[in-house]
């Protein structure tokens, strides 16, 4: 397979995914803006064999079945990224908009397509019996949501929802709930509330009724309010791609890892600081698969920044669940386990100060304590009392 995507970041031509014998591999443009597509990708060219098509993979759905729905939805000729980025390039993570050989973003007026009450019911309903029903049937849709999780994208612009595509930017991700886990969007809503509340960041989201349908709707971290009607993209990615791994591979990152990316692009420390407090606040509410996808970098001009936390679920309530860590801390597989002793080790490994590290996460644990017994009241009384409960203990254990 041979040919050509075009890169847009934020607005401006960035370069060209170029594919033929061999994996992709990313050409800047002389010109192209100064803020990198990725870590993975430097300007200098000095990039691994598979960092292009890993960042790429990284962008798609992560269940094969999904991805040929949407290749079929699309009109794509595979569910290759090649062929469904041609066609589905338009909305994806961060400022990007990949599109067709000599495509612009700026052609034409934005094309806004309504997704009533009803459709979004419809593709609520329809994720519930299958989570790969992902992609609207009709209207002009197009965007592309990574992960394994069932969900969709909109676009709030005056009031109303629209589908994306790479015109209208999408502002909002839906999540529906689920069969088999109980008030599972609730439960979400709750405790990126609480993460708010702690202060390690986090986006507006709310649990929305749609017709006969609840969906969990987070707000985008890497849009914001543009000059007119329509959001602006603002460029991030997760850290899977930042390491230029492929999402098969997101498990496998540790807390060291993750500590060796950041530090040549952290002078002053603030970059990891900020990780480590998300990362105790992921462990304080029994967040077990807070993988290298589910924190992500904000990529500036002026310098790079954590994200938001985003993916953030209490999975202590849903026993089927795997209960390990994603990433041990100091030695601890599971939550439960995680004292200040096991923070000071994960310092020792990371090259920093263990009074420093701990400190961080007292500091998180305190804020957590002001508002765990407040955030729970979406969820039946007895998800309520198990999680201000396992909170508290985690708590405990931190300070």
């Amino acid at each position: 397979m041979s040919g050509r995507l075009e890169a847009w970041l934020e607005g401006h031509h960035a370069g060209q995914f170029v594919f033929g014998d061999g994996p992709p591999r990313f050409e800047y443009d002389e010109d192209a803006p100064a803020t990198p597509l990725s870590l993975s990708l430097p300007r200098d060219g000095r990039a691994t064999k598979l960092a292009s098509a890993n960042f790429l993979e990284n962008l798609l759905p992560e269940n094969e079945r999904t991805r040929q729905r949407m290749a079929f939805a699309y009109s794509a000729r595979s569910a290759s990224a090649f062929d469904l980025l041609s066609a589905a390039g338009g909305d994806v993570a961060g400022g990007l908009v990949l599109l067709p050989e000599g495509g612009s973003p700026s052609v034409g007026a934005a094309e806004l397509s309504p997704a009533l009450h009803r459709d979004i019911a419809e593709r609520a309903a329809a994720i519930k019996r299958d989570s790969s029903e992902t992609v609207p049937r009709s209207g002009s849709a197009r965007f592309s949501l990574a992960g394994a999780q069932g969900k969709f994208a909109l676009a709030w612009v005056e009031g109303d929802w629209y589908w994306p595509n790479a015109s209208v930017p999408s502002t909002h991700i839906v999540k529906p709930g689920s069969a088999e886990h109980r008030n599972i969007e609730a439960a979400e809503a709750a405790t990126i509330e609480l993460a708010a509340l702690a202060g390690v960041g986090a986006p507006q989201a709310e649990v929305l009724r749609f017709g006969d349908q609840t969906s969990y709707v987070i707000e985008r971290f890497d849009r914001e309010a543009g000059t007119g009607p329509l959001s602006r993209r603002l460029h991030a990615e997760d850290i899977a791609q930042s390491l230029g791994l492929p999402p098969d591979r997101k498990y496998e990152v540790s807390v060291a890892q993750v500590m060796a990316r950041l530090k040549p692009v952290d002078d002053d420390g603030t970059l990891r600081r900020s990780f480590l407090a998300q990362l105790a606040f992921t462990v304080l509410v029994g967040n077990s698969d807070a993988h290298a996808k589910n924190y992500s970098l904000l990529l500036r001009p002026s310098g790079i920044l954590l994200s938001p936390m985003y993916d953030v679920l209490p999975m202590f309530l849903y026993p089927d669940v795997d209960q390990k860590l994603a990433m041990p801390i100091g030695g601890a597989r599971y939550a439960r386990e995680v004292t200040s002793r096991h923070w000071a080790s994960l310092a020792r490994t990371v090259g920093m100060d263990p009074d420093e590290v701990v400190g961080v996460v007292r500091r998180v644990a305190e804020r957590v304590a002001e508002h765990n017994d407040e955030v729970w009241s979406g969820v039946d009384a007895d998800q309520a009392a198990d999680a201000r409960a396992y909170v508290a203990r985690n708590i405990e254990r931190a300070l």
